[in-house]
């Protein structure tokens, strides 16, 4: 039997309410705390166990207060201030705090959902953190080396300015400055000269600039690339020759891939003239093939990795020109008993 509603109201919400709402709040707390660091218990079961004990107190409270008469003040406040009554509040408002972290948690402690929401957000601060770390390394290897000491330093330079920030003038002038203190011996850099270079001069002051920049540097790379964009083929054989001259251990001087179109077989009506210019084109290949040798990429190359395998190019070049070659070996033995 239930008591009076007046009774009922002292009991569920008497004077010094806010205590037992921050008693009963702080054991829902506890409880939800509880349920997320121990394994042994969930959030559902330590709900069941909240209200139980609120049922219970509730069913010893409500058995006293049925029959005390509402009319005497003092038997009232004994019965709505017994102990009974007290561990009624504690439990109800401990089940009812512990009900909210668990809505709060949809289903699960709110201490565990908070945990799982702070690890989400470290996880996306550190995919952040490295989305940065991967930006500032990008941005790094694009960023001018404010105080070359280097080749390769003035080179990188030269290479930002001219592919990055579109500005041949200032990547030549780093190329200039470079060679006036370094002669690095690499292709790529003596292409950018000439590309960078071209821009702001005529192709014939190029050509006799690195020419004589060669000649002070002995850095025969500057001739080869000379001899590529040379505007006559005599212009291009005598720079051939003097890169040879001026430094015979560089494989390129005996043969570069990107001057085969001056130096492609061309078909003559003479087989004895014909067959003289393919062998000393393999004879040169054979050189550079030799000078090469198991040398790294990178030894003729600031950037390597953006060149190709001119060693294996070279090496099926010489096996067309040696078959070709026979061709017209046999051709000539053909000819012989003719004449």
């Amino acid at each position: 039997m239930l008591p009076s509603a007046s009774v009922l109201r002292r009991i569920l919400w008497p004077k010094q309410a806010s205590m037992f709402v921050i008693i009963g709040g702080a054991a829902g707390l506890i409880g939800d705390m509880t349920s997320f660091f121990a394994s042994f218990i969930s959030p559902p079961i330590l709900a069941v166990l909240f209200l139980a004990a609120a049922l219970a107190t509730a069913w010893v409270c409500f058995n006293k207060a049925a029959d005390v008469d509402v009319a005497n003040a003092s038997a009232v406040e004994s019965v709505v201030e017994c102990g009974a009554c007290d561990a009624l509040r504690f439990s109800l408002f401990a089940a009812v705090a512990f009900g909210l972290f668990m809505l709060i948690g949809q289903g699960q402690s709110a201490t565990e959902t908070v945990g799982e929401k702070l690890g989400l957000i470290q996880k996306d601060v550190a995919e952040i953190s490295g989305n940065v770390r991967q930006l500032t390394d990008m941005t790094q290897s694009q960023r001018i080396r404010s105080n070359p000491k280097t080749a390769e330093d003035y080179f990188a330079n030269a290479w930002i300015y001219s592919n990055i920030q579109r500005d041949q003038s200032k990547a030549h002038a780093s190329l200039v400055e470079m060679y006036g203190r370094f002669g690095p011996r690499k292709l790529d850099a003596a292409e950018l000269f000439f590309s960078t270079g071209r821009e702001l001069k005529g192709r014939n002051e190029l050509i006799t600039q690195m020419a004589q920049i060669a000649e002070q540097r002995k850095d025969a790379t500057l001739l080869v690339v000379a001899a590529r964009n040379a505007a006559t083929d005599e212009d291009s054989a005598r720079l051939n020759t003097r890169a040879r001259e001026l430094d015979p251990d560089l494989p390129f001087a005996w043969w570069d891939v990107q001057q085969m179109g001056r130096k492609t077989v061309r078909a003559t009506p003479d087989p004895v003239a014909q067959s003289a210019m393919i062998q000393r084109q393999v004879d040169d290949l054979k050189v550079f093939l030799q000078r090469m040798g198991d040398q790294p990429a990178g030894r003729y190359f600031f950037l390597p990795q953006y060149q190709g395998d001119h060693e294996m190019l070279a090496r099926q070049t010489l096996t067309n020109f040696e078959s070709t070659l026979k061709t017209y070996e046999r051709i000539l033995k053909r000819q012989a008993p003719a004449n």
